[in-house]
Order: C-alpha cells, then sequence, then structure tokens
C-alpha cells in the first residue's frame, strides 16, 4: 500500500519475509481475491466480503479517531445540496466511497450519483496524495474529512484497512510473516521522523508527515473492532454497489505516496 499512512509497516519490513507489490485498496482487494496476491493491508469493506477467505495478521490496521486527513469530499456546494447530484469517486477507493454511501443515508439524508473520475461532477472523492494537495490549496469551498465526520456522528473510530492473508496460506508461512511484520511495525512505530524525511513533498512538509503518521492508530484493539462492526452494520443496509477494480502491476516495488 503506496500511502504514507502505512509506511510504518513496510519501512524496515525484512526483504525476505514477502515480495513487496504495488496496489492501491481497491486493487489490492481484489487481486487477493482472485488469488494473485496472498494479503496486505486490506480495506475493511472488503474484508467483510470476503469473510472466511483471509484471516487477519497481528491486529495491525490502519484507524483513526477524528479527521483521516487524506479522505476528504470536496465540494462546490454545501453537501446537503448534493441530493441528485454527481459525485465523482476515485477508483483507488474501497472503504473510503462506501463510508461516502453510508454518510450520505445515514447523516446527510442525500442520494447522490456517484460517478467515475474524470466526468463532471459537483464533488469528488478523493485520498492520498491528491488529497493533500487540494487540501493544501483550498480547492473548493467545501470540504468534508469523512472519518471525522463519521467520528462525530458514532463517537467511534473509523477503520480504513486490517492486515490479512488468505487463509489457503499455510500455518507456518503465516507465523513466519506475522512476526515479521509485527517486528517491521514495531521498528518502524519508533522511526517516524526518518520515514517522514523521506516522503515530504511540496504540499507536506517533515513535519506535517510525522505529525500525519503519528495521528493514526495502527493497533486494531477493541474501540476499533466496535467501530468496525458499526460500520459494517450501516453498510449491510444499503444495495451492494462497488466501484471498478484497477489492476495490479504485478512484480512492482511498493513506491512512495502520501495521505
Amino acid at each position: 500500500m503506496p500511502y504514507l499512512n502505512s509506511e510504518v509497516f513496510y519501512h524496515v519490513l525484512d526483504p525476505d519475509s514477502c515480495e513487496l507489490v504495488t496496489a492501491r485498496p481497491r486493487a489490492m482487494a481484489a487481486a487477493v481475491e482472485a488469488g494473485e496476491l496472498d494479503g496486505g493491508p486490506l480495506p475493511v469493506a472488503e474484508i467483510f466480503r470476503q469473510g472466511d477467505q483471509v484471516r487477519e495478521v497481528g491486529e495491525l490496521g490502519v484507524a483513526c479517531h477524528g479527521p483521516a486527513l487524506s479522505v476528504l469530499l470536496i465540494s462546490d456546494v454545501p453537501v446537503e445540496q448534493l441530493d441528485g447530484q454527481s459525485i465523482a469517486v476515485t477508483d483507488d477507493t474501497a472503504t473510503s466511497v462506501q463510508l461516502l454511501r453510508v454518510l450520505s443515508k445515514d447523516l446527510w439524508k442525500i442520494e447522490p450519483e456517484l460517478v467515475p473520475p474524470g466526468i463532471a461532477a459537483s464533488a469528488k472523492l478523493v485520498i492520498g496524495d491528491e488529497a493533500n494537495r487540494l487540501k493544501k490549496l483550498g480547492a473548493a469551498p467545501y470540504i468534508y474529512d469523512l472519518a471525522e465526520v463519521w467520528y462525530e456522528m458514532t463517537s467511534l473510530p473509523f477503520v480504513f484497512a486490517v492486515w490479512v492473508l488468505r487463509s489457503n496460506v499455510t500455518d507456518a508461512q503465516f507465523a513466519a510473516f506475522e512476526k515479521a511484520l509485527t517486528d517491521s511495525y514495531c521498528e518502524g512505530r519508533q522511526l517516524v521522523k526518518e520515514i517522514a524525511a523521506k516522503r515530504t513533498s511540496e504540499y507536506m512538509s517533515e513535519d506535517e508527515a510525522a505529525a500525519y503518521v503519528r495521528h493514526f492508530t495502527y493497533s486494531i484493539g477493541d474501540g476499533e473492532r466496535r467501530g468496525m462492526d458499526e460500520f459494517k452494520r450501516r453498510l449491510e443496509q444499503l444495495p451492494d454497489w462497488r466501484p471498478r477494480a484497477p489492476q495490479v502491476a504485478a512484480g512492482a516495488a511498493a513506491d512512495g505516496g502520501g495521505g
């Protein structure tokens, strides 16, 4: 996962423990489901779908108690005026677009039309580097941090991703990778300044990058489980719908990225 908020997992990961392949959330989930990847920090909306096909690794993931800072609905008009209007959603996302659907129904009471990127729309859902860039630029008069809105609505943290491996991975492989990942995370979280120094951009200084990484919760505890359960409950009340899945570039090494 090439986003800055996942770098603590990879920064010192033993290169002999696995082969790293670059994949953004929706593409990663599709590749794991198809058996093209053994695992990764999968979007929770896709973990709900895959069920027993995957099992969690080390209770690690990406969550936040309040703003995510880089999962944004950027709009030309107040969100309440988006009923019946088009919202362009990036095809990178899996969980964020489902969170948008939940908030639209349960909080904002609107029914927007979700369209692919590149189509004219009154608003757009952006994540990662693009979200950071547009937020810095003040690209629209109305910007909504979806995780912050979720927290205000439910008083629960929001979990974007949880580390899983496919269930057909052998127990020995599972145990070996779980240890490598846990060790990498425990060391990586102590090296946030080093991570930040390598992941700055014109839209995020080194100090901002470090604060951004520290902002997230990476251990999935009881509170995060309650947030996941509540999200699943609300999502199950909606008609089934998923954005298209981009393809994974097989054999690519993990690259840089923010958000």
